[in-house]
């Protein structure tokens, strides 16, 4: 019996992943991106103090004619309320991106002001999940005394923090 299908007409099933690199890859080329990597990884390396204030836009490699230079220049967006900061930490920053790259890539961090994009791991956030109507009581019960407005509102939700974390247990 003759087989049917011929090797090159067989569809497997393929990782998202390696379709979309195919895709993404040119555009983080044209920002000096080996690969989206960085940009993937750029919440956890930042953490969270920077993560949704910042964003890298692009590596700057220097041009062969300047070989004295050490490395690569990391460009990063950041909100302007937030850039001192940011400056303040730069070399940390730069550990970490080397860190995470595996070798000293990159030797200077040039900040940019500017808006920056929300990030999508940001929007996919939930809203926390209820405590029971008891504890939620309590809560009230335990801040009702308090005349502050501020004061009683900021109790209030540091003690569902707390509740949420213990039913969760």
């Amino acid at each position: 019996m003759a087989e049917t299908t011929r090797k090159g007409d067989r569809r497997e099933a393929r990782p998202i992943g390696a379709l979309i690199g195919s895709v993404i890859d040119p555009i983080c080329a044209k920002r000096g991106f080996a690969s989206a990597d960085l940009i993937g990884a750029w919440d956890e390396i930042v953490g969270p103090r920077y993560a949704r204030v910042t964003q890298p836009e692009k590596i700057a490699w220097p041009r062969r004619e300047s070989a004295s230079s050490r490395g690569a220049t990391l460009i990063v967006r950041v909100d302007a309320g937030m850039a001192i900061y940011l400056q303040h930490e730069t070399t940390l920053i730069l550990e970490k991106v080397n860190a995470f790259l595996g070798f000293a890539a990159i030797s200077t961090l040039k900040i940019v002001q500017g808006p920056v994009e929300p990030s999508s791991r940001a929007a996919d956030r939930t809203a926390p999940a209820p405590i029971s109507a008891r504890s939620e009581a309590h809560i009230k019960e335990c801040v009702e005394a308090i005349d502050s407005d501020p004061l009683r509102e900021a109790l209030e939700r540091l003690g569902r923090g707390v509740f949420r974390a213990v039913e969760r247990l």
